[in-house]
């Protein structure tokens, strides 16, 4: 019951989420609109969807603890009188409230065709889906847990997990039906991601088991427990996320339009994640053999200290299969022209260098400024320290310079789009405000250790021993603000320059995927609005069939074009 009950509990804040995305998309569909959807459709639709998605998840929850009195025992109902009390309460009130809504929603599906375009639907679908999804993956990665550990079935685990995969079966068969496909792009990517993470996880966990194992037999140190438990472990993980990654992505999320949900997925988890996943595995290898040259290893033994090893090859090569797999989906550089994709791939990696790089050079600024005050670290804490510093060195500085003399190279022999890429000011505008935030922040403490020594009679070395790591900071952002600073400064000479034109926003009729538009954001340089067509264009002889077409059409937009013979092409829009 108690499991119950914390299922039940996780599915508090997807409500208050879902309720905050609906009015949110409500707000922004309708902003500059309109339509004749009064707010009264909004917020009957904000109720219908936030009651149903309550109601679904109470009667979730009673009919698994019913089902799981039932094939119990018979004492188990009057054993757990109170666990079985909440479950029918939540069957008898929750159940006939959801099957009402239920059939009263398929019904406006049936008559409104606004209604299965409505954000209200798709939000009520997105959550019910991916709440269910990582539920159900929860729910089987602890019950295979509990039946290879303990060799036992936990029954109440299994019942739960079978009732709320049918939730997601039978909501998934509705939402392939009656749903928006493009409204419901983000619940396809939300599971992918979940499979994703979970599939890597049970590599990377797997790898250095496996890693561990043979390392423990090479040098006969134990480093792990023995058994089969940590790698069931990983097995367990695998058998959960491949499936969830295989039906999301492979089968349905790969194949969607590259709009921003996708390259975020793509970029931000794909290729990002897996970059961060190497640079902490080759960290760790670095570090540890810096820290046993240069440091404290805190052991004599080598293959003690070098036990990291295995961990950190399994983060390597989970990071790196996930860095080539999405970056490869983004296509061959070679067979195309540069575009904002491969812009924002190169700016992604060139900042999470200097990210790496900068903290290498604030470790060694302040390991100078504590030697300098002549206290502070001990020879092992500061051989530990450097090695750290290094490492971090060592790992950004050339990430950073292969990305950015991409960067650069691009900028010198297509200045036009380089210069007026988004991704690029964002880029160089985001560091000066993190450094900008980075540098007042610690103006601030450097002035206050200051003057409290002062007022203490304290000022001296201490002093600056106390402020070591403050100014730190504060060099290193003014170094990568005054870099950057440069580089907008040029950037900004160069603008004036370039040949202006006069062409600024172009409106294409068809499909973000359609090759032009990539074609004018780099070729051009204006931004490029897109109208999704949604179906056959309707043509109308005058201006009265036009009127009488217009009059029964469905759809929120549409394209009017008129034509030399005074009649009209009417082309519905997807809003």
């Amino acid at each position: 019951m108690e499991a119950g009950l914390g299922i039940l509990g996780s599915f508090v804040p997807l409500l208050i989420l879902g309720g905050i995305i609906f009015l949110v998309a409500k707000l922004m569909s309708n902003r500059g609109k309109a339509t004749d959807e009064s707010a009264g459709v909004a917020i009957r639709r904000f109720f219908q969807y936030s009651v149903m998605l309550a109601m679904l998840v109470l009667s979730t929850f009673g009919v698994a603890g019913l089902v799981d009195a039932a094939v119990s025992a018979g004492s188990r109902i009057t054993a757990d009188a109170t666990g079985t009390a909440l479950s029918i309460a939540f069957v008898v009130v929750g159940l006939p409230v959801f099957v009402g809504l239920a059939l009263y929603t398929s019904r406006k599906l049936r008559t409104d065709p606004r209604e299965q375009r409505a954000v209200g639907w798709a939000v009520y679908l997105t959550i019910v889906l991916f709440g269910s999804l990582i539920t159900v993956m929860s729910l089987t990665g602890a019950f295979l847990a509990e039946l290879l550990d303990e060799r036992s079935i936990d029954r109440a685990i299994g019942i739960h997990a079978l009732v709320w995969a049918t939730v997601w079966a039978g909501h998934w068969w509705v939402a392939q039906r009656k749903g928006d496909s493009q409204r419901l792009h983000a619940q396809l990517l939300l599971g992918s991601a979940a499979g994703m993470i979970a599939t890597f996880t049970g590599i990377t966990v797997g790898a250095t088991v496996v890693l561990n194992q043979i390392y423990d037999w090479l040098f006969q140190v134990s480093i792990v427990d023995t058994g089969i438990e940590p790698l069931a472990g990983s097995l367990i993980i695998l058998v959960v996320g491949v499936p969830v990654w295989w039906w999301y992505w492979f089968r349905h999320g790969r194949y969607l339009d590259r709009g921003l949900l996708w390259l975020a997925y793509v970029l931000l988890l794909g290729v990002l994640g897996g970059a961060i996943a190497v640079i902490i595995g080759t960290g760790a290898l670095v570090f540890g053999v810096l820290e046993w040259l240069l440091g404290d290893p805190g052991t004599t033994s080598a293959a003690l200290h070098f036990k990291f090893i295995p961990g950190a090859i399994g983060s390597i090569a989970a990071g790196s299969a996930s860095w080539l797999y999405h970056g490869t989906l983004l296509g061959e550089r070679g067979d195309r022209k540069r575009t904002e994709v491969d812009r924002v791939y190169d700016y992604l990696l060139s900042g999470a260098g200097l990210v790496v790089a900068a903290g290498g050079f604030a470790t060694l600024i302040t390991i100078s400024l504590k030697a300098l005050a002549g206290r502070g670290l001990t020879s092992f804490q500061s051989g530990n320290a450097t090695a750290a510093a290094l490492t971090l060195l060592v790992i950004g500085v050339p990430l950073w310079w292969r990305y950015w003399s991409t960067i650069q190279s691009n900028r010198k022999t297509g200045p036009d789009a380089e210069l007026r890429s988004v991704t690029r000011r964002i880029y160089i505008f985001l560091l000066f405000g993190v450094a900008g935030i980075v540098a007042v922040v610690n103006v601030i403490i450097i002035v206050f250790i200051t003057f409290a020594d002062i007022l203490e009679g304290n000022f001296g070395s201490t002093t600056l021993d106390e402020a070591s790591v403050p100014i730190a900071l504060l060099v290193t952002a003014g170094a990568v603000a005054g870099y950057h600073f440069v580089v907008f400064r040029e950037d900004r000479a160069a603008t004036h320059e370039v040949v202006e034109t006069t062409l600024r926003r172009v409106v294409v009729v068809g499909s973000s995927t359609d090759a032009i538009v990539d074609a004018i954001r780099s070729d051009i340089g204006a931004s490029v609005t897109v109208i999704e067509v949604a179906s056959n264009p309707v043509i109308a002889a005058s201006t009265e069939d036009a009127l009488d077409v217009l009059r029964t059409i469905q759809h929120r937009s549409v394209v009017l074009i008129p034509d030399e013979d005074g009649g009209y092409t009417i082309q519905p829009t997807n809003d």
